[in-house]
């Protein structure tokens, strides 16, 4: 973002509508579907008495052209006078007027001409808040090309970097990796727009990095070649800057979804933790790496004892509280990178350490089982407060075996020693030999085994 762009809340948005019905329908939609504080304004008056108390701390204002105090358009100089980020949602609509409103540079033109309008522009202000933290490249060897397409960017709340070539752009890629849309012309000296396709589809996958391609050939080839070396899409110029920014926004959009599929297959939904897939998936190939570099990997199983109980006595609400809560006491306590810790059952959690010391690793998980068990929990009991104690039963396989399914195997029958032993306690595959009658927890994670740990 420019540097002189003040710091914007975007829990706060200003709405200037003459309608109460229009007023109150806008107002609650924003504040139900964005969790946002929406600040009522229904005339030029009222706007300027909360542009002028709240000052740069409003996201943006949602503005109609129509007020009882002031002409068309006079509140749309008012935001853009206080450098308020301004979108126009009217039922006034003619070419002209759109054109008019568009050269000061509003975020966008929205009509009034069906619930949809409200649906658009609800999504709007939610791609908004999220542009806020997202990186994009412009590449194009013409400054004022360049300089036209990053200030509708800046428009639209990006953080923008510029490149004159696909050399340089490639330069800035390596240097900031989280960089997450490309927009790049086609005709450039040193490497054109297909070439820096191409390198990038080498670094970065189309899932991870968006690109978009300019070129104002008009030609169904170029875009066809464009998008076959790797582009997610393209666009022709001149184009209208509500097809600029739609485009924009669908790619977005897809990189969100694409994102947010493959963190809900990684991630237990209810604690964030990993989930038993991932967890399955990541630690052999730990174990192998762990085996050759020397290191000690560690596996265990820890599961909440008599948690049915608590779901009995205080509601499954109270066990998922629990649940977060151990979660988020036992993330807490982690240190090193490459522990995967997961959740893989209703109340069971697994923590794989591919490099855990051996002198390490009983005061590591007493340390967790402590933590556990001084957890402060309050739980509502027919209509009074009651506290609770919390404790967790620990079984850790701390030798190495030939897959992570033996060592899971190995640790899920320390579990059930611990808690044959009296529960809240840590049992060690080398430290607490056991007899194998010990049950294993059927078909839970694993088959059950009958050999003997020792």
């Amino acid at each position: 973002m420019p540097a002189s762009e003040p710091s914007r809340d975007p829990r706060r948005i200003l709405v200037v509508e003459e309608t109460p019905f229009f007023l109150n329908v806008t107002h609650r939609r924003l504040e139900t579907q964005l969790n946002v504080t929406v600040l009522d304004a229904g005339t030029l008056a009222e706007a300027r008495a909360v542009i002028e108390r709240e000052g740069p701390s409003l996201f943006l204002c949602v503005v109609d052209l129509v007020l009882p105090d002031a002409d068309s358009g006079d509140i749309v100089d008012l935001a853009i006078e206080n450098g308020l980020p301004c979108i126009v949602f009217t039922s006034m609509f003619s070419d002209e007027v759109r054109e008019e409103v568009l050269s000061k540079k509003v975020i966008d033109y929205v009509t009034k001409d069906s619930p949809a309008s409200l649906d658009y522009m609800t999504h709007l202000i939610t791609r908004l808040v999220g542009n806020a933290e997202t990186k994009v490249l412009v590449v194009d060897d013409s400054r004022s090309a360049r300089s036209y397409v990053c200030d509708l960017l800046h428009l639209y709340r990006f953080q923008v970097l510029e490149a004159a070539d696909g050399v340089q752009a490639l330069s800035i890629l390596r240097e900031t990796p989280d960089i997450r849309l490309i927009v790049t012309d086609y005709f450039m000296p040193r490497m054109d727009g297909f070439e820096l396709v191409k390198q990038v589809r080498n670094i970065f996958a189309p899932t991870d990095v968006a690109i978009i391609g300019l070129s104002s050939a008009g030609s169904g080839l170029l875009s066809a070649r464009f998008i076959k070396y790797g582009a997610n899409d393209v666009l022709n110029k001149p184009f209208l800057r509500e097809e600029f920014f739609c485009r924009i926004s669908q790619n977005m959009d897809n990189l969100d979804y694409i994102r947010d599929l493959e963190h809900a297959a990684q991630f237990d939904p209810l604690t964030d933790l990993y989930n038993r897939r991932f967890l399955f998936e990541a630690a052999e190939p730990f174990l192998s790496q762990a085996r050759r570099e020397g290191s000690n990997p560690v596996v265990a199983m820890m599961d909440i004892d008599h948690f049915k109980s608590v779901n009995d006595t205080f509601g499954h609400d109270a066990g998922d509280a629990i649940l977060v809560g151990i979660a988020e006491t036992l993330r807490r306590l982690l240190r090193r990178r490459s522990d995967i810790l997961a959740r893989v059952g209703g109340e069971e959690f697994c923590l794989f350490a591919p490099e855990l010391a051996p002198e390490a690793v009983e005061g590591f998980f007493e340390k967790l089982r402590n933590a556990v068990a001084d957890m402060p929990i309050a739980l509502a009991d027919n209509d009074s407060r009651k506290s609770i104690k919390i404790t967790m039963s620990i079984g850790v396989c701390d030798r190495p075996m030939a897959s992570f399914n033996e060592m899971l195997r190995r640790a899920d029958r320390c579990l059930y020693a611990a808690k044959a032993a009296g529960r809240n306690c840590v049992r060690i595959e080398s430290r607490n030999p056991h007899p194998a009658s010990i049950p294993l927890s059927g078909a839970r994670l694993h088959p059950p085994v009958t050999q003997k740990c020792d």
